[in-house]
């Protein structure tokens, strides 16, 4: 019993060390305004771009950033994500914490119609191409519109998941047909969106406690 207590202790008090670093990252180490900045590969070419109307360094290496728009340039995509404010609490752009109208876009080079993505906290892993919420979202592309609660969306495999009570809106020349399932899978090099109706309990809850702990909310 007293190694039960002790590990919950241990567990929320990991908790409190990782939401309160950053609601107290330290002193403002520089602060730039309507700031633009690239990094570039070995071969020089643009990696990513971000821009904004403010960014503050912290003495932790915490970066927050207001009004962020960050694009990334891959060999066959293009990502644009924006938000209100993101944070990257190690300075070296590995997670980023996104907070309040989160809007993602994804554009294929091959002129292919945009996918758009709207929610309202997330988190977006840089070198993985992977952005993360347990949050309501909606997914526009060019004949439909799609909603769900938690999404697991990678965008270099081409795989988005819509985690709960998913419903699909489709315009075509029949009408609008509306589709609904616990989970969707949208495949974006095929197109093509699958009904799974299996649970999502253990990745929802891992986003879940994620998202919790980042943003410190319930």
């Amino acid at each position: 019993m007293k190694k039960y207590i002790l590990l919950i202790a241990c567990l929320a008090l990991t908790t409190y060390l990782e939401s309160n670093e950053l609601s107290n990252p330290g002193v403002v180490k520089n602060q730039v305004l309507n700031f633009s900045t690239i990094k570039n590969d070995k071969d020089m070419k643009i990696q990513w771009s971000l821009d904004g109307e403010l960014m503050e360094t912290f003495s932790n290496d915490m970066i927050f950033v207001n009004r962020p728009e960050l694009k990334l340039y891959r060999v066959s995509s293009k990502t644009v994500v924006k938000s209100n404010t993101a944070i990257d609490p190690t300075g070296t752009m590995d997670e980023i914490y996104l907070k309040n109208n989160v809007y993602v876009k994804r554009t294929e080079n091959d002129n292919s119609p945009p996918i758009k993505m709207y929610t309202s906290y997330a988190i977006f892993y840089v070198s993985r191409d992977l952005i993360e919420t347990d949050k309501d979202v909606t997914i526009i592309t060019e004949n439909s519109k799609t909603t769900g609660v938690g999404m697991s969306a990678d965008l270099d495999a081409g795989l988005i998941v819509l985690l709960e009570d998913t419903k699909r809106e489709i315009k075509d020349k029949e009408g609008i047909r509306i589709i609904q399932g616990n989970k969707m899978i949208y495949n974006t090099k095929t197109n093509e969106w699958t009904v799974d109706n299996s649970p999502s309990d253990i990745i929802k809850k891992k986003i879940t406690k994620k998202v919790i702990t980042t943003f410190n909310i319930k």
